[in-house]
């Protein structure tokens, strides 16, 4: 199979996720231009850092809970560090000999939906999983800037559910993940724990949502690693 071929594969693969990712990026823009963002800032940041997620939860602390700058910056930082050790997932995927500006444009396109789904298919072609990335970056980049453009021509009951779409894709793809894994079923119960602790006990309810996401993401990390150290040693002994 050519390496066009593989290319087209990875694209038709990622169509599903591509359309998934539209109605995300049009609340994104339409969120954007309610909170005053110009049109061509919202399509740099789709575009440019391409970090779903990540510019959600910015225009949420910037413009609804009005977080400190360190607040967002820490935040973002920490969503955006899972990417070091889930891209070096795919890099070790990769056949060998793939050359580095292959593995630059495999990069700059993963997201979490990608990424799971290369992972558990196994798949080690660089240009297979460039096509994958190719329909979810243009949809949402695309759609996010017409999201600023004409999203407030959508009706309210849609723009209140479209989100919902990639949310359970990512559920689906979070469950295939944690039955092949299950082990990691173990950080969701403790993220759970923290953010109701941080929700309702004395004093935590207190804490400002942006630290308390900080707080929450690193100690749930923390305690995992710490428990399960001895066990990853055992392994790679």
């Amino acid at each position: 199979m050519s390496n066009f071929e593989k290319y087209l594969k990875g694209v038709k693969a990622g169509i599903g996720m591509g359309v998934a990712f539209i109605p995300f990026g049009l609340t994104i823009g339409l969120i954007a231009k309610s909170n005053g963002m110009h049109t061509l800032v919202t399509a740099a940041l789709s575009f440019g850092i391409y970090a779903g997620g990540s510019e959600a939860m910015l225009l949420k602390m910037v413009y609804g809970q009005h977080s400190t700058a360190l607040e967002v910056v820490i935040s973002v930082f920490m969503i955006n560090l899972r990417y070091l050790l889930l891209n070096l997932l795919i890099f070790r995927q990769l056949k060998s000999g793939t050359k580095f500006w292959k593995k630059v444009l495999v990069g700059i396109g993963l997201t979490d939906e990608t990424i799971t789904y290369a992972i558990l298919k196994k798949e080690n072609s660089p240009w297979y999983i460039i096509g994958l990335n190719t329909l979810p970056y243009i949809c949402y980049g695309g759609s996010s800037v017409l999201g600023s453009l004409f999203g407030d021509l959508i009706p309210e009951v849609f723009r209140a559910s479209m989100s919902f779409i990639l949310y359970s894709i990512y559920f689906s793809l979070l469950i295939m993940s944690l039955q092949k894994l299950p082990k990691f079923f173990e950080v969701i119960i403790y993220v759970i724990a923290m953010k109701l602790s941080f929700m309702y006990l004395p004093g935590l309810n207190m804490v400002s949502s942006g630290w308390a996401m900080i707080i929450i993401m690193i100690s749930s990390s923390l305690i995992y690693a710490v428990r399960h150290r001895n066990e990853e040693v055992g392994e790679n002994e």
